[in-house]
This record gives structure tokens, sequence and C-alpha cells, in this order.
């Protein structure tokens, strides 16, 4: 069992992505919220970007991927980096969550912080400042690749809501059969 982690700050088309990846070929896809929701309701309010207990909600996913793994591979939509509600800082998520979890393969999107902080206002009703998101994005994209050099995974960065490139990149990998697939 593989586990593919497809990474990026909010509003960059991750689960946009998974979404049409797991309709193509059949791979299950969860966000890491959702499978932290499940294990522990209060795990993340409902309101809010905002992490309460990093490392809690991080074994909670631990354990919320292991029930859900029984063969295959999964699609997993989530972040190297949080924003932590205490102070608003950005909080890097423990290489060994990304070890316990099975990653195989780590799909990064990214996009320019102006588009991301004009997603984010139509999304959530919410203006944030442009410099929020290039700090939490460069965070997220640093964690991201010592990750993947901590753990010698393959990681690839998209540009946002590139379904195509996801797909492709799964095809190369061995993660989706390649029958009738063109990249």
């Amino acid at each position: 069992m593989k586990v593919i982690f497809v990474a990026g700050i909010h509003a960059v088309g991750k689960s946009t992505a998974c979404k049409v990846v797991s309709g193509e070929f059949g791979i299950p896809h969860f966000t890491a919220s959702q499978i932290i929701s499940e294990e522990k309701s209060s795990a993340v309010l409902a309101n809010s970007k905002l992490v309460t207990d990093v490392a809690d909600n991080q074994r909670l996913l631990i354990q919320g991927v292991s029930r859900i793994l029984e063969g295959g591979h999964l699609l997993l939509d989530g972040h190297f980096t949080v924003r932590r509600k205490s102070d608003e800082c950005i909080e890097p998520v423990h290489v060994d969550v990304f070890r316990d979890l099975r990653i195989g393969g780590v799909v990064l999107f990214t996009d320019h912080p102006e588009a991301i902080s004009k997603r984010m206002h139509e999304r959530d009703g919410v203006l944030h400042p442009v410099e929020m998101f290039r700090s939490h994005q460069d965070a997220e994209i640093t964690h991201a690749k010592h990750v993947a050099d901590t753990l010698d995974l393959p990681i690839v960065t998209l540009q946002a809501f590139d379904t195509e490139g996801m797909m492709n990149v799964m095809a190369s990998w061995g993660h989706v059969p390649l029958e009738g697939f063109q990249y």
C-alpha cells in the first residue's frame, strides 16, 4: 500500500485534483482534516484553518489512515506545515508523521500568492494579506522538499489545479493503470 500525499497550502487545487484522479482511476481520496475529524470531531475547528493541537491531530491522522488502508493506493490531501491557532505561526509537521503514514510519493501544488489570496477570499469570504500566503507557501515548499529528501520519496511540484499533470505523475510512478491512459 502506498499513500500519495497531495500537498500545498489552502486553495491551490489539492482537493480538486484528487477528486478528478480518484474518479478517473478509482483511487480512494481523503483529506487529512476529514480523517482527523472522523477520529475526533473536535480536533479541527469547523470555521477555522487554524489548528488547536498539531501533535494530537497528526497522531489521529496516522491512526485514521492505518484504519482506512487495506490495499491499493490512497490519495491523502494535506499539508506539510500548519498555522497554529495559538499564535498563527507556521509549524512544520514532523518527518516521522509522514514515515508513519507510509507515504510513497509527494505531489505538491503551488500558485502565485496573489491568486491564492483571491481564491481564499472568494471561497471563504475572508481577505488575508498576500504576504501571509507567500510565507506559508515558502515554508510548505521547503518542508515538503526536506521530508521527501529525508524519506527518499519522489516529489513533483505542479501549478495549481494541474489535474492532467497529476495523472501523468501518478502514471509515471506506476500508481494508476497505464492501459488506455495517454501522458
